[in-house]
């Protein structure tokens, strides 16, 4: 049925303000569907380096940590598992490289390294015996001569070529790559991968980088002048600080949320890591850990600006936004309020102390 005058005119009256932008053509179709691709293969290479790995450790050695066809078979494992996404980058860069470090380690235990390290490990033994030092003597960290300390970074230097090269050898090229052009993002992400196999229990911890993290991220979209981004990771982490509060003081949280009202009180009053936004502030709230904070103009009610940081960040959703803020975008004013809020709920909390208070401490 053809559109009348007025409704051609509204039609063209309400064309979208918001234009999308590259990355939804044809072509980008195409790579995504080579990306979905490249993740069902995974699953069936997953499938087979799993059979091959079960073998393998049936028929383990004691030296097997050392044995480069078996930290092969766990190489391809972990390279399964990535492309298929049963692990992150974290935990592929930890599990891929770990039996390299096993083989590394072995070779250097072995003397494998000798003949590049030998003529170093002698020039620093003569020097501790120059300085009086018995064999297995060494001084404390940060008080060697300088020349011992230089001789100390060409040992390690040598290590550390050896194990690219040995990453490259296992065909981790892109992890040989990114650990010589940039070694603190190596560690880093090592260390995340390795943390998220030991330290899965540990919540508080846990929860603190997260926050973190979400705070690192909020700055990093509003300098981008994504503010919608930024004001939502701002209140996911303000839900991350008072979820913190209630798990270091948990029974006296519990008890808070059994005498909520029926509409806040949560499911589980016992597991605050199953609590709404909504909940964690009227516990917070009704436990104290939110007083008033005073300037020289107002007093502020930090359960009230918790809310508003609330409310702000749900127009994620696009229904409420659609509703509520038809056509407005979220701006730089908007993201300068919720890191305010932020900011005061942080010190509030507990997370900002003032400098008396880290002299008292």
């Amino acid at each position: 049925m053809p559109r009348t005058v007025k409704e051609e005119v509204r039609r063209k009256l309400l064309r979208p303000l918001a234009r999308r932008g590259g990355g939804a053509d044809r072509r980008a179709l195409i790579a995504a569907l080579q990306r979905l691709d490249d993740r069902a293969l995974g699953e069936d290479i997953l499938a087979q380096v799993r059979e091959v790995v079960s073998k393998d450790r049936e028929s383990r050695k004691s030296d097997a940590w050392k044995d480069p066809s078996t930290a092969s078979r766990f190489v391809a494992l972990a390279r399964a598992l990535y492309a298929s996404r049963r692990i992150s980058t974290q935990e592929y860069v930890y599990f891929a490289a770990s039996p390299v470090h096993s083989v590394h380690e072995g070779r250097w235990l072995d003397g494998q390294y000798e003949k590049d390290l030998e003529g170093i490990h002698n020039a620093m033994d003569e020097l501790r015996k120059a300085y009086g030092l018995s064999e297995l003597e060494y001084w404390p960290v940060g008080e060697a001569p300088e020349e011992y300390a230089r001789l100390d970074r060409e040992y390690s230097a040598v290590l550390d070529r050896r194990f690219l090269e040995t990453l490259r050898e296992f065909g981790l090229n892109e992890l040989g790559d990114l650990c010589e052009r940039n070694t603190e993002e190596y560690d880093r992400l090592w260390e995340r991968g390795r943390r998220s196999v030991f330290y899965q229990g540990e919540l508080i911890p846990a929860l603190r980088d997260v926050v973190i993290r979400y705070e690192e991220d909020a700055r990093r979209a509003a300098t981008a002048k994504g503010y919608s981004a930024a004001v939502t990771l701002l209140g996911a982490g303000v839900e991350g600080l008072l979820l913190l509060r209630c798990l270091r003081s948990k029974k006296k949280a519990g008890r808070t949320a059994r005498e909520l009202p029926k509409r806040f009180r949560p499911r589980y009053p016992d597991d605050p890591t199953t609590w709404n936004f909504d909940a964690l502030i009227e516990v917070c709230f009704r436990a104290g850990w939110l007083p008033p904070v005073a300037s020289a103009v107002a007093d502020y009610n930090p359960a009230g600006l918790a809310h508003l940081l609330r409310l702000m960040r749900n127009h994620v959703h696009p229904g409420k936004h659609a509703r509520d803020r038809a056509w407005i975008e979220t701006d730089e004013r908007d993201y300068r309020d919720a890191e305010a809020i932020y900011l005061i709920l942080l010190f509030t909390l507990g997370h900002i102390r003032t400098r008396t208070e880290e002299k008292v401490a």
